[in-house]
């Protein structure tokens, strides 16, 4: 019976979701023993193949990155901080979290971005790298605040981050790389009376739902699909279990998990787009794009001609009225189809198109493919 080690530290949301998706894929092999570092699962040793025929592990120092490439045995990685050609990985994917993050942002109308980060670590590089791309902004100019991941976990107040956030233009929009340093982001700006989300508006990830809430004010975060993460690196696992030339990988196999939805709390309930009048046509456009609003909609609200609007629309958000709308409606699409089982039909109607057809052809020519098959990818 094969033994699979489960090296874990059950400290926060992550590892339990990446542990849940685990003990799915090992329910359906009745050979497979666990051991593991949390929960119901016994204590790992970490003592080689005598004591686990493959690992999954959460690794985060260089050292621990160097003890598991020393064991002879499969491991594959669920964190992505450090990188070694013996150690498989399947992790989130930091670059697109960091993309999604960006383009998040950039429709609320940021034109000043900050970055609070990990430093030396890839998954926090990633996730800078994406955000730039997203942001338009080159890395060499991109204002960053890094520090190592024990320094964002202390509670201690800190002048050199109060100073940073201090000199930031306002507005200006922070992704921070998790939720530990978002919440630190908040409490330091929130000693300095910087008002958030209007003077500066944060963005976290992992969605730890109890951090994000308490925090005041609440936290906006990324949320990353763990369980799936854990699946697929159980998944790789027992590939290599039956391959036993993979054992040593000359490469390692990489695998990247899609992060999902950004989840909106009191940090970016906020338009920062400085012209006032499309800012009020863009907040009228978020609450109600899933009714059947029109481009006159829209224009009657703000109280203005049509033409003024869409001129001073078009040269602000780079896309017209009626673009803003369907691209709205189709972002609350693609969460629909992710988070549920509605029908396509089902679908099409929440989100406000006027038809199903109207609805496949936008969502094909805005992600080059149907509805049905981008939920079945």
């Amino acid at each position: 019976m094969p033994i699979i080690g489960i090296s874990l530290r059950f400290q926060d949301s992550f590892d339990s979701q990446v542990a849940r998706g685990i003990i799915e894929y090992a329910k359906a092999k009745n050979d497979w023993s666990l051991r593991g570092s949390g929960g119901g699962l016994r204590p790992l040793k970490y003592t080689g193949r005598d004591r686990c025929d493959a690992v999954i592990a959460r690794i985060e120092s260089a050292q621990d990155a160097d003890r598991y490439a020393s064991l002879g045995i499969p491991v594959v990685d669920i964190a992505g901080a450090h990188t070694r050609h013996e150690i498989h990985r399947v992790q989130n994917d930091d670059f697109a979290t960091g993309r999604r993050a960006g383009e998040y942002l950039r429709r609320l109308g940021a034109r000043s971005f900050a970055y609070c980060g990990v430093q030396k670590v890839h998954w926090s590089r990633q996730r800078l790298l994406g955000f730039t791309e997203a942001a338009g902004i080159s890395v060499d100019t991109m204002p960053r605040f890094e520090r190592s991941l024990p320094w964002w976990q202390q509670s201690t107040p800190s002048p050199a981050l109060r100073s940073w956030l201090r000199q930031l233009p306002e507005p200006t929009a922070i992704f921070c790389c998790n939720d530990i340093a978002g919440v630190k982001a908040i409490a330091h700006a929130s000693d300095i009376a910087l008002d958030i989300p209007s003077r500066l508006t944060l963005l976290g990830v992992d969605d730890e739902d109890l951090l994000c809430t308490l925090c005041n004010p609440s936290l906006s975060s990324v949320r990353l699909d763990c369980a799936t993460i854990g699946f697929r690196g159980a998944a790789l696992i027992d590939t290599m279990l039956e391959s036993a030339p993979m054992r040593i990988p000359n490469q390692p196999h990489i695998v990247l998990v899609p992060p999902q939805e950004v989840v909106e709390r009191e940090s970016t309930t906020v338009v920062l787009e400085k012209d006032p009048v499309v800012a009020q046509a863009v907040r009228y456009i978020r609450t109600n794009f899933s009714k059947a609003i029109t481009v006159e909609d829209v224009v009657h609200h703000c109280s203005v001609s049509r033409r003024n609007l869409e001129i001073r629309f078009k040269q602000a958000r780079g896309m017209t009225i009626h673009a803003e709308i369907a691209q709205m409606r189709l972002i609350q699409a693609c969460k629909l189809l992710k988070q549920t089982d509605l029908t396509i039909e089902t679908i099409a109607s929440e989100c406000a198109f006027p038809n199903v057809q109207r609805f496949h052809v936008l969502f094909k020519r805005a992600f080059g493919s149907t509805p049905g098959n981008w939920r079945l990818r």
